[in-house]
């Protein structure tokens, strides 16, 4: 008799022959009716451009910057001492350019009728939301390569055996941008290395609040640079960069998404592409700092 109660086809329980051993199938189950969130890195980086080109910047394929060159004592448009009745020397300065061709990004993602008429949740505009993430995930990591680019191009690599950063690291680095003329305004991390800063006694100090608080990309000043953290970046790496210098980006398309059917196979589509480029503007502007 108890068995005919529990009933073979019941949509309450998992099973009609539990025992004492069992019992928990005896428990309706409830399937809750959202989803919960993988933890998500904090994107932080595109704010740090010097410039973001948009599509009315880049009417052909490609983008061309002129670029003034580097002030050096070769191009430097020279002042010069001129006597009376002198003729005044011509001078001119140097110019080069910065070419950024944006290139294409693109996911679908397909989801039949009876997923969306029976699922607990829009399931195309989820994934056209979480997609948003990715593409967003995918332009820091360019950030980061160009970062990475322009420290071996300038020749500013500080590396140490060191298992944690020491300030000379830090102060080594800024010099690399200072004696540029560059002003070191951003120290980027990761993880391993922003744990070491705030194990140095003078920093967590000076900054106590915003060391501590791990739930903010911003984690304290030192020297005068904001301390960001990014698990985009090794861990074990930190850029010190001039953001006013640094990287720009040329966005043709921004992040587009849109939606169709597919009727024979009765399945509607989202499609999100974008046409992005990242470069380094000025490789002085940046200093990686590699420890172990």
């Amino acid at each position: 008799m108890p068995t005919q109660l529990l009933g073979t086809g019941s949509a309450d329980f998992a099973s009609d022959t539990a025992n004492t051993a069992t019992t928990s199938y005896l428990i309706p189950r409830t399937l809750f009716p959202q989803v919960m969130d993988a933890v998500r890195k904090k994107l932080i980086l595109r704010g740090l451009a010097a410039r973001i080109f948009g599509p009315s910047s880049i009417p052909g394929r490609t983008l061309v910057i002129p670029r003034q060159a580097e002030f050096t004592t070769h191009n430097v448009l020279a002042v010069n001492r001129v006597g009376e009745g002198g003729e005044i020397p011509l001078v001119q300065s140097e110019w080069d350019s910065l070419t950024l061709t944006p290139v294409k990004y693109g996911a679908r993602v397909g989801v039949t009728k009876e997923m969306m008429e029976d699922g607990i949740l829009d399931l195309l505009s989820y994934h056209a939301e979480l997609a948003g993430y990715e593409f967003a995930d995918n332009e820091e990591a360019l950030i980061v390569s160009q970062l990475d680019s322009a420290s071996t191009a300038a020749s500013n690599n500080v590396a140490n055996g060191n298992a944690t950063i020491p300030v000379s690291d830090l102060t080594e680095a800024m010099q690399n941008l200072e004696g540029a003329n560059y002003k070191p305004t951003h120290l980027i991390c990761g993880a391993e290395v922003v744990n070491d800063l705030r194990n140095i006694d003078t920093f967590t100090e000076a900054d106590k609040a915003g060391m501590n608080d791990p739930s903010q990309p911003l984690v304290g000043t030192i020297f005068g640079m904001k301390v960001l953290v990014s698990n985009n970046v090794t861990s074990t790496l930190a850029y010190v960069v001039d953001a006013s210098h640094a990287f720009v980006i040329a966005e043709k398309r921004p992040l587009t998404v849109e939606r169709y059917a597919d009727f024979a196979r009765d399945t509607g589509f989202v499609v999100i592409t974008q046409r992005v480029a990242v470069s380094y503007l000025r490789a002085g502007a940046v200093s990686e700092i590699t420890t172990t």
